[in-house]
């Protein structure tokens, strides 16, 4: 045994050269305090091993063993099991989670390859990524697998969601903010340029269907509350065009169930709908007693004032858009007895073209007031059997009569010349559009056979409703 050692002894020393305090191993000329040179024998075994020791064998040491005399000091971890029972040093041991190589910085053992997969850390300046045409891709599985001081900014990896202001995010994008700034909580700012157009925009990407729908939801039920109650966005009204023209503007909201429409705009006309979907007009209201008007104010004009026709729209109703007409002329009887159709009457205005010759025909469906009036003359004695006669007036729609009024035209007084009596025949009528009126003259108890009776009239009509 003592031959043994004392050759291995020869053999180690041949091997070794000491020059200018500078060893070398397996090379005469070494370049370094310590310098190895790998072997060419291929039964030799290359490198150089440290203390191999566990984690529980570091943190078990006195307390001091380790100081700054032994900074730099190397070690191979073998086995990184929390260390049990008395650690005198266990807070050397602090950086220990691995198994490799550890150096000594004079306060704790932290490995030889310092990163962020090993290894927490503090950045000693600002640093920079290049990545050129590489990708950086993080993959996590975990609920809160990446984050930005704490709640700042947070990836839900189980899940696939991502938190701002949160670290817990309910659904695909979450936004949490309770501080606000100048009473806004969330504020988005589009980029500053040329372009006036600042949107944000919500796409439903799936296959174009009639229905579908792209909405932002509202609710103020506190943080228990579900979905949205208010929602607003569009609704597709076809499943062809992409240009905008099959997506109508859409209000709606819930109570419970599903959303129920409250307003709808059409993209072509630009027509508003409440309570109607397919909106006909620049603003179509469908409910029971849907206008209510507090406030107003005396009129200081006389512009008009607003109707609705039989179709229920809107209209501004003055003196010259209203169906009025007024005509004049003369009647002449020459039979006892008789009626006898006015003459063509001479119109003083006729707003809608409605009087043509002595019939007035109703553009529209409506209540109308008629008067017809007429002078009847007073005759001489020797005229009507020297007592005077009967003057009527008759009201006829679609030829069959309305209202007929009478009136007995007396003898002129003694000392006077002859004047006329009036006979007034006024009505509310129902006509519906393309009605026909005429009106109609008779005399009874008179003599026209000998001298015509000449009678001026006045046709006067307007509807009111």
């Amino acid at each position: 045994m003592k031959i043994k050692r004392f050759y291995s002894l020869i053999t180690l020393c041949s091997t070794i050269v000491i020059t200018h305090a500078q060893v070398g191993i397996n090379t005469a000329n070494p370049q370094a305090t310590l310098d190895v040179v790998g072997s060419t024998n291929t039964n030799m075994r290359d490198g150089i091993l440290p203390p191999r020791v566990s984690k529980q064998q570091l943190a078990s040491k006195d307390f001091g063993t380790y100081g700054i005399d032994q900074k730099g000091a190397i070690v191979y971890i073998t086995d990184v099991t929390s260390p049990t029972g008395t650690t005198p040093s266990i807070a050397e041991v602090g950086s220990i989670d691995s198994i490799g190589y550890y150096y000594f910085t004079g306060f704790q053992w932290v490995p030889f390859a310092m990163n962020l997969y090993n290894t927490d850390g503090s950045l000693s300046g600002n640093r920079v990524v290049t990545q050129n045409s590489n990708t950086l891709t993080f993959t996590t599985t975990a609920n809160n697998g990446f984050s930005i001081d704490g709640t700042t900014f947070s990836v839900d990896g189980a899940n696939h969601r991502v938190g701002l202001g949160t670290s817990s995010p309910e659904t695909r994008f979450h936004v949490v903010s309770t501080t606000p700034v100048s009473n806004r909580y969330n504020l988005i700012d589009a980029t500053a340029g040329a372009n006036q157009y600042g949107i944000v925009t919500l796409r439903n990407t799936s296959a174009l269907a009639t229905g579908n729908f792209s909405l932002l939801g509202f609710t103020n039920n506190g943080p228990s509350s579900g979905g949205g109650n208010w929602a607003l966005g569009s609704v597709r009204t076809g499943s062809t065009l992409t240009n905008g023209s099959e997506e109508d503007f859409y209000i709606g909201n819930s109570t419970g169930g599903g959303l129920i429409e409250r307003m709808r705009i059409n993209p072509i006309s630009g027509n508003v709908g409440i309570g109607a979907s397919s909106a006909t007009n620049k603003l179509h209201i469908n409910a029971t007693n849907p206008i209510r008007l507090e406030g107003l104010q005396t009129s200081s004009g006389t512009a008009g004032s607003l109707t609705v026709n039989s179709t229920g729209v809107v209209q501004l109703q003055n003196s010259s858009s209203i169906s009025a007409a007024r005509g004049t002329g003369i009647v002449v009887i020459t039979t006892n007895n008789t009626f006898v159709n006015t003459a063509t009457s001479a119109k003083t205005f006729d707003n809608l073209s409605e009087m043509t010759g002595n019939t007035f025909t109703a553009s529209a469906t409506g209540l109308y007031k008629v008067d017809f009036v007429i002078n009847y003359p007073q005759r001489g004695a020797t005229e009507d059997g020297g007592d005077g006669y009967l003057g009527y007036a008759q009201i006829s729609l679609n030829g069959i009569q309305q209202s007929f009024t009478n009136t007995k035209v007396s003898l002129p007084e003694a000392s006077g010349a002859p004047s006329f009596v009036t006979c007034t025949n006024t009505t509310l009528l129902k006509m519906n559009a393309g009605q026909v009126l005429s009106f109609q003259a008779l005399t009874f108890g008179s003599t026209p056979n000998s001298t015509n009776i000449i009678a001026p009239f006045t046709i006067n009509v307007v509807r009111i409703d």
